[in-house]
């Protein structure tokens, strides 16, 4: 029933953009690839090895022929990456990285937003395995649309019914049309810690993670900014975005933000920096003397106060305020301190904030509006969140902040 539902769904799709079809062995046994290539009005790709034929041993030395690879040339530039339906079985392949057949060679190679729409039997969902895979995709930003609940071609009732095609039209073009409402802006994001060393082998650093500020830049980007991504060594793989730029240090990180920051719209300064360094580290790593130890520490710049003194008219400037108590009363200080446009307070420590999946976060204005709480869900959930109120309140009210 999926399967069949697969096809609405394509001709559907169809009519929002160009679709690429590509069938496992299993789908070929359940519908015919002509089918979809009539709704679709695109050939069907079917095989990992179509069109590929065995190289000569004769080959003249250097010679390197041009070979047709559909997982590349077929999932190269696309937009979105949606497995309508998806089996358990697939979903294991997508979770632990096989590449067995086209479909899925071809979701490991693109960089593309993925989506899932599962379909199996309720028992099957509910089973550990699934679920574990299903946590696991989750967590490295896949989009599960369903399963739905109901009556079962098999005869069981509960979850496992794939998405009815027209719900998962809805969801694909509000993200086409999300996708391109930020086309032609310019994002800045900071994410991560900073290092900042006090001999070869130590550093003072914080237990920022890197992804609320990875979130946000994914965010930016699936709007269709142009996002640049300047990082300290965070623990995770950063996003796909159009500019990435890796540092360790706080001075390196100010140096990154000035070179990004005339020709950007939109700040946001999600990066745990160290407040202070070691003015000189020591050449050698230091010994153990059985006495004490006294660091001497000097201040780092504060690159949030360094960019208000430097914005130019129409940016959009977001500070991060991480606190472990009296959040309201430090966050109001800080925004009068330095007058940025949002200023996104959490709470952090054990579990909270900080080397978790998850924030809660409450936004204050410099307008003196709000303040606005973000109930504790996932940090790309957050992240959306906020990006959707930074449009709502500046972006498509066509409002600029003035210096």
């Amino acid at each position: 029933m999926a399967a069949y539902k697969a096809a609405r769904l394509a001709k559907g799709l169809s009519a929002l953009a160009e679709v690429r079809v590509f069938f496992t062995a299993a789908a070929a046994r359940l519908v015919t690839p002509a089918s979809f290539r009539r709704v679709s009005g695109l050939p069907v790709q079917t095989s990992l090895f179509k069109g590929v034929r065995p190289l000569s041993p004769t080959l003249p030395s250097g010679s390197h022929p041009l070979i047709p690879v559909p997982h590349i040339d077929e999932a190269r530039d696309r937009d979105l990456v949606l497995i309508a339906p998806a089996s358990a079985d697939f979903l294991a392949k997508l979770a632990h990285g096989l590449a067995d057949d086209l479909l899925s060679t071809a979701c490991l190679y693109s960089t593309a937003p993925l989506w899932i729409a599962p379909a199996m039997n309720v028992h099957m969902w509910r089973h550990a395995a699934v679920q574990e895979n299903v946590r696991i995709l989750r967590a490295r930003g896949a989009v599960f649309l369903g399963p739905g609940t109901g009556l079962l071609a098999c005869g069981d009732e509960g979850e496992g019914r794939m998405r009815e095609p027209q719900e998962i039209l809805d969801e694909v073009r509000g993200f086409l049309a999300e996708r391109s409402s930020w086309s032609g802006r310019r994002v800045l994001v900071t994410a991560g810690p900073t290092r900042e060393a006090l001999d070869p082998v130590r550093f003072l650093t914080n237990r920022s993670s890197g992804r609320m500020g990875y979130a946000l830049a994914e965010a930016a980007a699936r709007r269709g900014a142009q996002v640049t991504l300047i990082t300290g060594p965070a623990q995770i793989a950063p996003p796909s975005v159009h500019a990435l730029r890796s540092v360790e240090t706080a001075v390196e990180m100010g140096l990154e933000i000035r070179r990004a920051l005339p020709k950007t719209d939109l700040v946001i300064m999600a990066a745990a920096v160290a407040d202070y360094r070691s003015p000189a580290p020591a050449a050698h790593k230091l010994k153990k003397t059985g006495k004490a130890l006294s660091l001497r520490l000097t201040q780092n710049p504060d690159l949030l106060a360094d960019i208000l003194r430097r914005r130019k008219p129409g940016q959009v400037i977001v500070g991060f305020a991480a606190e472990t108590r009296d959040l309201g009363r430090n966050a109001q200080a800080k925004l009068a301190k330095k007058p940025c446009d949002i200023l996104a307070a959490n709470r952090v420590g054990k579990g909270r904030g900080m080397e978790t999946g998850d924030n809660e976060v409450t936004l204050y204005f410099r307008d003196g509006t709000g303040p606005l709480r973000l109930a504790r869900a996932p940090k790309r959930d957050i992240a959306r969140q906020m990006l959707e109120v930074i449009d709502r309140r500046w972006f498509r009210a066509g409002k600029h902040t003035a210096p």
